[in-house]
């Protein structure tokens, strides 16, 4: 990335759904480094999660933490208004929420698909809905959604967990040609194929699940950067 993006982040206000996992962190640190003002989405703010949040905040450019369920309309509003009271603006929207069933296609009743389903797609849908009226009049909104390349027995096994990453993967498509053209949406599929990496200390190789957060961040980013303003519903497997 040139240093004529990185400056463009510069006080950018940047809503990410989900700062409880991993590739939400990543995303929402490297945005702070870079001078965006990050408002993070939690489900639930833990001990652990609160560490995370103070760590961004002594970069000074951590706006808020907002606890939401996302995977309902209600919640997904209640996010994007807590944006509204900071800034009135938004211009960055990462979607990364993430749930995995952990039952077999064969025992996965109502309940468990509905949750997936909506966890997976609902989120996404619903916040971006809500944020539509901020950033509709922001000069460079940006929009990238974040899902699983479904690659392991884990997950292309799981039937309801595939359906909602392939829901996701149709939304981003389908927001890229219905929302007014200054808007760039665009998806980041990634991996979670076992792959070897050097461990510190030992000259063995080990095998690590999936691509490293910061990796993935790193392509969030670049989807949110200037340099991709020709991509537009494109889907970006990181592996």
């Amino acid at each position: 990335m040139s240093p004529q993006s990185i400056h463009a982040f510069a006080e950018k206000v940047a809503l990410i759904t989900d700062g409880s996992g991993r590739i939400g962190k990543a995303a929402a640190l490297q945005l702070a480094l870079q001078g965006c003002f990050v408002i993070v989405g939690f489900p639930d703010i833990s001990p652990g999660e609160e560490s995370a949040i103070n760590e961004l905040k002594s970069l000074g450019t951590l706006a808020g933490a907002v606890k939401a369920d996302i995977s309902t309309a209600a919640g997904a509003k209640n996010l994007v208004e807590a944006v509204h009271k900071l800034y009135g603006r938004l211009d960055l929207l990462v979607n990364c929420m993430k749930f995995v069933p952990v039952s077999s296609f064969e025992n996965t009743g109502e309940e468990t698909f509905t949750r997936t389903v909506a966890a997976n797609i609902g989120s996404a849908f619903f916040v971006t809905q809500a944020a539509l009226e901020m950033m509709k009049d922001r000069p460079k909104p940006r929009i990238v959604n974040v899902i699983s390349a479904c690659d392991t027995p884990d997950t292309a096994g799981n039937a309801a967990f595939s359906l909602a990453q392939a829901g996701a993967a149709g939304l981003t498509r389908s927001l890229a040609g219905s929302l007014p053209a200054k808007f760039r949406v665009n998806c980041v599929a990634v991996s979670e194929k076992a792959r070897a990496s050097n461990d510190a200390g030992n000259d063995l190789f080990r095998l690590d699940k999936g691509v490293p957060a910061d990796d993935v961040a790193r392509v969030i980013l670049y989807l949110l950067s200037g340099e991709a303003a020709g991509l537009k519903g494109q889907i970006l497997t990181v592996e």
